[in-house]
C-alpha cells in the first residue's frame, strides 16, 4: 500500500501546473500545513518551475475566533515558496476571490 501511495504522489505532482495553497489565517494547523504539503511536493517534481498562489481565508474570524496568523509569518512563507503571489480574501462577502482566478490567469 505504501508503494502505491508513493506513485500516486508522484503522479499528481509530476502533472501539476500550478498550485494555490489555502490557509485559515485564525487556524495555526492549516498555515503549518502549507510548508508540509510543499515539502512533499518538492520530493516528487522541481517547484521553482511551478508557479504558486498562496491565500489567506478570513471567513472564520470573529471576536471569539481570532486572527493568528500575522503578516510577518506570511511574507515569511511567500518567500520561502519562492516569492508566491499572496492574496487575502473572504469567501463569504466575495473580498479578492475574483483576483485569485485573474492572476492565474497570467501563471
Amino acid at each position: 500500500m505504501q508503494n502505491y501511495l508513493c506513485l500516486c504522489q508522484f503522479q499528481f505532482a509530476y502533472w501539476v501546473d500550478a498550485v494555490i495553497f489555502v490557509f485559515s489565517l485564525e487556524n495555526e494547523i492549516s498555515f503549518n500545513t502549507i510548508y508540509s504539503y510543499y515539502a512533499k511536493m518538492r520530493r516528487y517534481c522541481e517547484m521553482e518551475d511551478i508557479p504558486i498562489i498562496l491565500v489567506g481565508s478570513q471567513d472564520l474570524i470573529s471576536e471569539t475566533n481570532p486572527r493568528v496568523i500575522c503578516e510577518s509569518r506570511i511574507r515569511r512563507l511567500t518567500a520561502d515558496l519562492k516569492d508566491c503571489q499572496y492574496f487575502e480574501v473572504c469567501a463569504t462577502y466575495g473580498f479578492n476571490v475574483e483576483r485569485i482566478f485573474e492572476a492565474g490567469e497570467f501563471i
